[in-house]
C-alpha cells in the first residue's frame, strides 16, 4: 500500500476485477483496502477513514453497493463514493459525492473518474470545454 495517496476502500466481490482496480489505484500512488461485501466494508470504513469509496452495484451477503452506501453514509455522510457496474444504468446516489463508471472500463477512465469525484466532481470538465 502506498504512504501517502488518497485512501481508497475498494468493494467488489468479482476477485478478478477487485485485483485489477486496485492494481490500477495502487500504481497511480492511491493507498488501497479491498472487501468483497458491503459488511466487510462498513467493518473496514468503522476501523479507519478513507477518502473514496469504489463499490460494485452488486455484491452479495444481502447488502448491495447502494444500501452500504447509505448505511456508511449515516456515520460518515461526507464520504465519497464511485460506483461501479455492468449491468445497471448510471446511478449516483447524491451528485456532489458520487460518480458512476460502466463496466468494463479502461485503466485511464478509471483513474479519470477517481480523481474527479475525489475533487468534489469539480469543476466539470464538460463545461470546462464547451466554453
Amino acid at each position: 500500500m502506498a504512504d501517502d495517496g488518497p485512501a481508497i476502500l475498494v468493494v467488489e466481490d468479482d476477485e478478478e476485477v477487485r485485483d485489477l482496480v486496485s492494481a490500477t489505484l495502487y500504481g497511480a500512488g492511491f493507498r488501497v483496502e479491498t472487501a468483497a461485501t458491503g459488511l466487510e466494508a462498513i467493518a473496514l470504513i468503522e476501523e479507519k477513514p478513507f477518502d473514496l469509496l469504489i463499490a460494485d452495484i452488486k455484491l452479495p451477503g444481502g447488502l448491495d453497493g447502494l444500501e452500504m452506501a447509505r448505511h456508511i453514509r449515516s456515520r460518515f455522510p461526507a464520504l465519497k463514493c464511485l460506483f461501479m457496474s455492468g449491468k445497471h444504468d448510471p446511478i449516483v446516489c447524491d451528485p456532489e459525492l458520487d460518480d458512476f463508471v460502466s463496466k468494463p472500463f479502461r485503466r485511464g477512465e478509471l483513474l479519470g473518474v477517481v480523481w474527479k469525484v475525489l475533487r468534489g466532481n469539480q469543476p466539470n470538465p464538460r463545461l470546462e470545454i464547451a466554453r
